[in-house]
């Protein structure tokens, strides 16, 4: 028994024949004799009382009817949302990232792939560092993930998301005694706050972030805190350009020297990516850019 026959079987019911059924669905009238009695066959029972002009539905045949229309309405509905999905009117992506990253670069994709699918449902996993975010796309609760150190091992699709400048951000009235830019050596003498989870990376920003951190005054786990602190002038903190002014806009900001760029990556299993995944990453390609001067 398939989808295809129970349609029939609920065509000749509702159209009192098999003639009549055949008419309304294209097909021969012995094609659909046979399928009907090919349907009984295989039930053990009959299906229609054949003794009057119309084909009528028997006690069994009712029951079937009842069930045959549920199917279909359940088939056609999974048919719909499959088309939705595939069409991207509906659909779910999770995307793995430490906060380091979140704002950029991984919001303007976001933002991007929303503004052109706004039925999809993004959901952002903090993953804490470069090393958890692919432990959770590696382990299939995120689909993708943006993170600033090249995939671990084979078996990663990746696309580049260009480079941000790292900078120092200071409060006004801490960043007047500050050059632009800042000499890397001058750094060691400033009170500095950082995210602990920014220094335990395998990335080369990483290292030389925790090479600079000479005096470490405050050490947050809520990036918000660090930027509260920084408003405040109790430290002066690292953070990448575009983020500081996009959630930092009274900060004043000090390139390094030389100068420091953190490179972002979108990642992924090599493996089929869901409608939503794969528009994702076709967005991340369209912005794809060169590393930034070094």
């Amino acid at each position: 028994m398939d989808l295809r026959t129970l349609r029939y079987f609920v065509a000749v019911v509702d159209e009192g024949g098999i003639t009549q059924a055949a008419r309304v669905l294209f097909v021969s009238q012995p094609s659909l004799s046979l399928a009907m009695r090919r349907l009984e066959d295989e039930l053990g029972v009959r299906l229609f009382d054949r003794s009057g002009r119309r084909a009528r539905p028997t006690a069994d045949g009712a029951r079937l009817l009842g069930l045959a229309r549920q199917v279909i309405t359940e088939a056609d509905g999974a048919r719909e949302r499959v088309r939705q999905v595939a069409g991207l009117e509906v659909g779910r992506l999770v995307v793995a990232t430490s906060t380091t990253l979140a704002v950029h670069p991984l919001t303007p994709l976001v933002a991007a792939l929303r503004g052109r699918h706004p039925g999809l449902e993004i959901h952002v996993r903090d993953a804490g560092t470069a090393a958890g975010t692919f432990d959770l796309v590696r382990s299939g609760e995120a689909e993708l993930g943006v993170g600033d150190v090249m995939p671990p091992d084979a078996g990663w699709g990746r696309c580049g998301l260009g480079a941000e400048e790292i900078v120092l951000a200071a409060s006004p009235e801490f960043a007047p005694g500050l050059a632009e830019p800042v000499a890397r050596a001058r750094v060691a003498n400033l009170d500095l706050g950082v995210v602990p989870s920014d220094l335990d990376s395998a990335s080369a920003t990483a290292t030389a972030v925790a090479s600079m951190a000479g005096r470490v005054r405050a050490q947050c786990a809520h990036r918000a805190m660090l930027w509260e602190l920084v408003r405040d002038g109790t430290v002066a903190t690292f953070v990448g350009r575009e983020t500081a002014e996009a959630v930092m806009p009274w900060a004043s900001l000090r390139s390094l020297d030389p100068p420091l760029w953190r490179d972002g990556h979108l990642v992924w299993r090599e493996q089929a990516l869901s409608p939503a995944g794969a528009a994702l990453v076709e967005l991340a390609r369209g912005r794809d850019e060169p590393p930034g001067d070094r």
